[in-house]
């Protein structure tokens, strides 16, 4: 199966100058708590959780109407292509410990793949024609996701 298979089409996006309140507004409309950051030439410049917009407003003495995207995007991009295997996504997604990956195309900003939306194409085994995500792919990128490497003790 082909992330274009799962993918959102026409996905919700930000800019970087936008302010988080605006974002707010963006997120609650769409029901969505991810957003990539779109910049010059409609690139991919950044990413933004509803958790980056929540520690945000919560950690600055500022209304989210006064601080913007870039100031608190994450400017790493993990990405997939629309015609890659759902399995060569899910690898990057337990790689780099993220739930949701920008779909890029030549470049430019195509979809967006979340893990809930592989969920609801898995199955548990092969049947005839189906040859994944299985259930087994979900919970090992979940697993790889949620486990958190243990501090280091210094004396």
């Amino acid at each position: 199966m082909k992330v274009r298979d799962i993918m959102k089409h026409e996905p919700c996006f930000t800019s970087p100058g936008s302010s988080l309140a605006r974002v707010g507004e963006v997120m609650a409309d769409a029901g969505c708590g991810f957003l990539p950051v779109v910049g010059d030439e409609e690139r991919v410049v950044g990413v933004l959780t509803d958790r980056d917009v929540a520690l945000a407003v919560t950690t600055r003495d500022k209304k989210a109407s006064e601080i913007q995207v870039r100031q608190v995007m994450s400017g790493e991009v993990f990405s997939c292509g629309p015609d890659d295997d759902i399995r060569e996504a899910l690898a990057v997604m337990r790689e780099r410990k993220v739930r949701r990956l920008p779909v890029l195309a030549h470049g430019r900003l195509d979809g967006i793949l979340s893990l809930d939306d592989v969920v609801l194409e898995a199955q548990a085994v092969e049947t005839e024609g189906f040859k994944g995500p299985f259930y087994s792919d979900i919970s090992r990128t979940l697993k790889a996701i949620n486990l958190h490497q243990t501090p280091a003790v210094v004396a």
